[in-house]
Parts: C-alpha cells; structure tokens; sequence
C-alpha cells in the first residue's frame, strides 16, 4: 500500500469568524441570553423558515429532540407505528422509540440512498400513523410518491432533513414537502451552533403545538404560568440563535461552492474502479452535499478492506467514515421486546450501503480544485 503525502489544507469545519464572535458579544452585552426575552433565536426561526418556504418554525435543542417533540405534536404513541428507513442515523428511529411508537423499518433505494416509496406502501397497516423519510447527504427523498402513498393511507409525512439544509427540488425545499419536518445544527452539520435543531411547518396549529411541547407547555409571552400541558423545556439560547443567523448568512454561497467542487470530484472519480458515487435524483435543482457517499468495491483494490480504506484516507488527513451501521443490526435493538418494532421485508439494499459505504466530510469539498485533485489522487493511489 503506498504512502500518500498528509493534505493539510482541507478547510476546518466548523468555521467561524469575527460575524459570529461579533453576534456572540452583542448577545452578551444585551443581557438578555434567553430565548423568551430575546430576538435572535425568534428572529432566526422566522429567516430560516422562510429559507426552505415554510409559514414557521420552531427552535429546539438538538435534532433528535426536534423529531420526538413533532411526533409528540402529532398525537403519536404508544402502539402506533412510524415507517422509516432502515439505512439513517440512529435519531430518526429512536425518536419513535421515545414517543413509545413502533417503528417499521423499510429499505431504502440502492442508489439514492432515500427510502424506497414502493417499500413504504407494502409496511402500511391500519396502525401506521406516519411516515419519515431521510434526506440522506442532501438527496431529497421522492416526495412526490411518499406524499401520494400518504394521503391515500392518511398518514403524516415527517421530513427528516438533518443533512438537506437549502436543499431543493423542482424547486421546492427540502423540509416544505411535509406535514413537518425538521432540522439539526450540530457540529457536523451544514449550519451549526454545535447543537440545535428546528421545526418546520406550513401549519400553524402544529407550530402552536410545537412551541407548547418545546417551552415547559407555556404559551408565548405567557407571564402567569399558565402551564397548559405536559411540556419539556428544549429552547435554544440567545446566543446559538445569533450563530445560527450568521451561519445561515453564509449557507447559499457555501452550497453553491460545494455543488461546484463535487461535480469535479464526482468527474475524477467515475474513471476510478470500485468507487460508485450515491446517485441524485435528476429533478434535485439544489444539492448541499452534506456528505460524499460512495460504494467501496474491495475487489477492485486487491481485497483491501473498506476499513482499510478508511484508515488510509485518515491518515492522508482527509475527513473520512464508514457508512451508519443499518438500524436493524445496532446492539440495541437485541436488547428490545421484539414488539417494540419490527422490519418490513429484507432490507438488502440498507445492508449493503452498510456494508460497503464510504462518507467524505462535506468540508472537502469548500476548498479549491487543487484540494480536489489531491483527495481524488490518494484515493488513485490506494492499494496500488
């Protein structure tokens, strides 16, 4: 296996600069660091909802909690089922797991990576209550078929679009194709806080509802306490509000530079055997690439193993991993009664992504085309 030099000009993530840490010290000065007295947060919500064209939304801790609090808004519990796919994070299903829901694990498409819409029809029953499709790395899900299959069923529609910040579709956003859907500002993700997530929604009933479960189950500017139902307290602060705003100040422009980077990533590679780049869906008019995913075919690397690979991109200094381990094979779902959630069908093509997955960081690809053929030439040279 020959050595690759260290690439050591990949653009840090996350970044910052002296936007952020100006709005860090305006907040600071201001005295007013909580969401309920403050503007950022609230300002935030209303500017990245109008991003992805969404009457609303509501900031929340983090994405997990923003997907358990909309199926809390939804009414759905214990003994309803939640269809989601079988190759996402393990968030999306625990969430269900939380609300005491049964989820339904379903495959997803071998090339986009997204749930399969036909696997969706086949996993309803007269307990399903519904449906979560994943954005995976920015690919928006085939809206168009899972809303059909959702209003022929009566079933809600949650995006999870925690990888598909600005993301478009027929010109569309991602996270306006649902009945909610919802987003996470962690560190790795395309806009970030260093935790966070949000709510969207076009209906403001749900948004009520959303900022109910979110805010100790208080209306807003309520002053009397006047608790109306069992909420928690997931708020963000003033201060990740006013991070928020600036990064998402920047989004556009960044996701302009990475669709331009990845298409000449995606232009060295396709000549490189073994490497099979996650396919987009020819109607995506916006893609933020949140990760670079890629089949890695070891017989084309003489049986070098994909954590092999791995460990090779690391130590050439580019940011690198294995594919999510698929929902069904996670040790925790051994420990489960076997009716807390079953799987629809075999799930073959969430094994192999599994399986034989690779994801590049979407940092990569916010550099020059320079970084892009250095990263293109380690990959080149693996194994040769």
């Amino acid at each position: 296996m020959q050595e690759s030099k260290k690439i050591t000009n990949i653009p840090k993530w996350p970044f910052a600069d002296e936007m952020e840490e100006e709005a860090v010290k305006e907040v600071l000065s201001s005295g007013s660091w909580w969401r309920n007295t403050g503007t950022q947060v609230k300002l935030f919500e209303n500017e990245f909802a109008q991003y992805h064209g969404c009457k609303g939304g509501f900031t929340v801790a983090n994405g997990t909690v923003a997907l358990e609090i909309a199926l809390k808004s939804l009414g759905i519990g214990e003994g309803d089922e939640v269809i989601v796919p079988d190759f996402t994070f393990y968030s999306t299903v625990s969430a269900v797991l939380a609300v005491r829901a049964i989820p339904v694990l379903v495959d997803v498409k071998e090339d986009t990576f997204c749930i399969d819409p036909e696997k969706i029809e086949k996993a309803v029953t007269d307990k399903t209550k519904a449906v979560i499709p994943v954005h995976m790395a920015g690919q928006i899900a085939d809206m168009d078929a899972i809303n059909e299959i959702a209003k022929k069923h009566n079933l809600f529609v949650i995006e999870d679009s925690a990888h598909a910040h600005g993301a478009m579709m027929k010109e569309k956003s991602a996270g306006s194709f649902g009945t909610m859907s919802t987003f996470s500002f962690q560190n790795a993700k395309l806009i970030t806080a260093g935790e966070g997530g949000i709510i969207l929604s076009n209906d403001e009933k749900l948004l009520n509802h959303v900022l109910l479960e979110a805010n100790c189950g208080r209306a807003e500017g309520d002053t009397t306490y006047q608790h109306v139902l069992i909420g928690g307290n997931a708020r963000l602060s003033e201060v990740q509000g006013a991070i928020l705003r600036v990064q998402l100040s920047r989004l556009s422009e960044q996701i302009e530079l990475r669709e331009k980077n990845y298409k000449y990533l995606a232009e060295g590679l396709k000549d490189i055997p073994g490497i099979v780049l996650q396919e987009t869906n020819e109607a995506m008019t916006v893609h933020p690439h949140y990760m670079v995913m890629f089949y890695y075919d070891k017989n084309a690397f003489g049986g070098a193993s994909r954590a092999e690979f791995v460990e090779y991109l690391k130590n050439a200094g580019i940011p690198v991993n294995r594919s999510y381990e698929c929902i069904h094979k996670l040790p925790v779902f051994k420990t489960l009664p076997l009716e807390a959630w079953r799987m629809d069908g075999a799930c073959a093509n969430s094994q192999r992504i599994s399986d034989e997955v690779v994801c590049l960081s979407h940092n990569i690809l916010l550099g020059d085309e320079a970084l892009i053929n250095s990263i293109i030439d380690v990959i080149r040279k693996f194994n040769s």
